[in-house]
């Protein structure tokens, strides 16, 4: 019998409490298409490992699930790449097992080589790691868009991270989803600067450009 997928047990404990999943993305603050992709195992859509985790914490305290069998068998099937996002373990292309007729010199000299591309691969993995600046999405407003007075500022980003818009603290959701009010009162051009920084002191900074319109 095949195992259902982390999709699957999703949607299945959404459907069970009647929950329409456009409901759901009204009441978490999670974009629709991200919810239909993770329902849908299509997490090449979505962000990151880290925002995908964080969606099914949502789930789970939600629907009052435990979340730790998802999360163990996520990383059963899927794996996560020097990038952040899952990759399926079965698109892993196999070694191909080969028979080499070696001397003794050059068995020693690959396993030097091997040694040294792992070490370096490991170090860039953790260079990448400790230097990339945590993730960020604007859901809204959009670059160059026209607003009132009154402008909606909401994304997402990591769970950990300390979000700021207009050097104003704002507070995130367990999910990393954000939602806060900008007053403008000047009519015309102004920029609206949304800052993430992680607890490593890590920041992506993004602007948004609107005209402003009373």
């Amino acid at each position: 019998m095949k195992t259902k997928t982390v999709g699957e047990i999703l949607r299945d404990e959404r459907e069970g409490r009647r929950f329409k999943i456009e409901e759901l993305a009204k009441k978490t603050r999670i974009r629709l298409a991200y919810l239909e992709a993770l329902e849908a195992n299509q997490f090449e859509v979505l962000p990151s490992a880290t925002f995908v985790k964080g969606y099914i914490k949502t789930y789970a305290q939600l629907f009052g699930f435990d979340h730790k069998p998802l999360l163990a068998l996520l990383r059963r099937d899927y794996k996560e790449s020097a990038r952040g996002t899952l990759v399926p373990r079965e698109f892993i292309t196999p070694v191909l097992k080969q028979k080499f007729s070696l001397n003794s010199i050059t068995l020693i000299m690959l396993f030097l080589a091997g040694t040294f591309l792992s070490l370096l691969g490991y170090v860039g993995v953790q260079w990448y790691s400790l230097t990339r600046p945590p993730e960020l999405t604007i859901v809204s407003p959009e670059d160059q868009s026209q607003v009132a007075a009154r402008v909606v500022v909401s994304g997402e980003t990591e769970p950990d991270a300390t979000i700021t818009v207009n050097d104003q603290p704002v507070a995130l959701q367990p999910d990393g989803s954000f939602t806060t009010e900008v007053f403008i009162a000047t009519e015309g051009i102004s920029t609206i600067m949304i800052e993430s920084t992680d607890r490593r002191g890590k920041a992506h900074e993004e602007k948004r450009t609107v005209y402003v319109r009373f």
